[in-house]
């Protein structure tokens, strides 16, 4: 048989890559399709993502991010008690509508829905299920290219591959849920950089267009997720370190004008209800109030927005959840601890930052037991916990030996991992789920792929060789 030397293949000439990311994608397809039937009715999140199905039901009705709040109560209670999830066609509206305007999320998500709903003609959760799962297999094939143009052949199989059959994304994309988006979003851009191959000249140019379209998504995402409200300036900064400062103005202005434009209207909307500026939502002081709460500390604290309530009216019990004034309560309280315990703040900040590369291990060492009713996913309640924690060292392992390797090449782990890093440095300081560690994860699997690939036989490193180091080209 000829040799081919761009092929990637075992002695069995039947192991080509196209019928290896072929095998991939179909795998990550039918896991996915299993995950979404085991668990059509898994209530995990459900107070969240029935809220967004309410603001879907209030565009469809015409009113804009506002919400019934008794009426979304009833529905929750009624499908934990029914113990399925109901869909918003088959919950009957109420009687009487009683509207506040959304303060404490994004209604992006729910202009979504309502969307689909438009689109199919029915309120029902499976279109957006099943759009998620499609474009999640995507991603599997975004993880693999970039891995391919940066990296090698081989770390683009391995780390599409895991990517495949990676639990905690498969069930955030099988989820009626808005965070899987913020992966679709980090995935997206890093290949929008690559995919015109990493090679030389370092001044090479990105097309515009290509700008356009990756601050475009982040604005989208926006809409749904607070997270990525920062991520266009940090990228600007990434790019200017990873190109030329020539080439970051160039592709900068783009995003930035794209990314405003997109953003606009949401800062104008909550400016004309609530009276201020406000880039998203107006909840980031419960929210660091909550991070606290997830390792031992002197408040008596737990991670549960419930013990946050309590804590707060214990400072002032004349003030309102989901307000400007319970916000600048705890603000004024936030001051309070970083001025008196800034080195114990700094330590939570650190533990915070070894779950991006030891999730599991991290969190058993340094943070508080997750109450039980808060506990969600397969590995967290069925797997005993030695299990993914040695799975973890073993990712974790080769991550960083991948790291040390790749060192010299720092702009294409810069680049490549610019919504890792993004990620770790905004919500290392504040709050960190599982869920945003698994919007980064495909970066973990990219640069432990590497350093797997040197300790495999030669027969599996055929067309191996790295790319130059310079991250962009035309």
């Amino acid at each position: 048989m000829p040799h081919r030397s761009s092929a990637f293949r075992l002695n069995l000439p039947i192991f080509t890559p196209r019928l290896l990311l072929t095998g991939i994608l179909m795998v990550g397809l039918v896991v996915r399709l299993a995950f979404l039937a085991r668990n059509w009715n898994n209530l995990e999140f459900d107070a969240s993502f029935l809220l967004h199905a309410e603001v879907a039901r209030g565009i469809t009705n015409g009113n804009w991010f506002e919400v019934n709040q008794q009426y979304l109560e009833s529905y929750v209670l009624q499908c934990r008690a029914e113990k399925r999830l109901i869909d918003p066609e088959d919950f009957p509206p109420p009687a009487t509508e009683h509207l506040v305007p959304l303060y404490n999320d994004e209604g992006g998500y729910g202009m979504l829905l309502a969307a689909t709903w438009k689109v199919f003609g029915a309120k029902r959760w499976w279109y957006i299920r099943v759009i998620q799962i499609v474009l999640d297999v995507v991603m599997c094939w975004m993880v693999f290219e970039v891995g391919r143009k940066a990296f090698s052949r081989t770390s683009g199989i391995i780390a599409g591959g895991l990517y495949a059959v990676f639990i905690p994304g498969i069930e955030m994309a099988v989820r009626p849920h808005r965070d899987i988006w913020v992966t679709f979003l980090f995935i997206t851009s890093v290949y929008l950089l690559v995919r015109g191959g990493i090679s030389s000249p370092p001044q090479a140019r990105l097309p515009l267009a290509r700008y356009a379209l990756l601050a475009g998504a982040a604005g989208v995402v926006t809409w749904m997720r607070s997270t990525p409200v920062l991520f266009i300036p940090f990228l600007i900064v990434i790019l200017a370190l990873t190109t030329s400062w020539r080439e970051a103005v160039r592709g900068g202005v783009v995003m930035a004008a794209v990314f405003s434009v997109l953003l606009a209207p949401l800062v104008i909307r909550n400016y004309s209800v609530f009276g201020k500026f406000m880039a998203t939502r107006g909840s980031m002081w419960h929210s660091f109030w909550a991070g606290v709460g997830q390792m031992p500390n002197p408040y008596g604290l737990i991670d549960d927005d419930d013990a946050v309530v309590r804590f707060t009216h214990s400072i002032d019990s004349t003030v309102v959840y989901q307000t400007d004034a319970y916000e600048l309560t705890l603000r004024r309280q936030a001051m309070e601890l970083l001025r008196d315990r800034p080195i114990w703040y700094a330590t939570t900040v650190v533990r915070r930052a070894t779950l991006f590369v030891f999730p599991k291990l991290g969190r058993a060492v340094f943070f508080q037991p997750v109450p039980e009713e808060h506990k969600a996913g397969i590995i967290n309640k069925s797997l005993a916990p030695a299990i993914p924690i040695v799975a973890d060292v073993l990712l974790g392992g080769f991550f960083l030996a991948g790291l040390w390797m790749g060192r010299r090449r720092w702009k294409l782990l810069l680049l490549t991992g610019s919504p890792y890093f993004y990620t770790a440095i905004t919500l290392a300081p504040i709050y960190i789920t599982g869920r945003n560690i698994a919007n980064v994860y495909y970066f973990v699997f990219l640069v432990g792929a590497s350093a797997v690939e040197h300790i495999l036989p030669d027969r599996f490193r055929k067309d191996s060789s790295p790319p130059p180091i310079s991250p962009l080209s035309a």
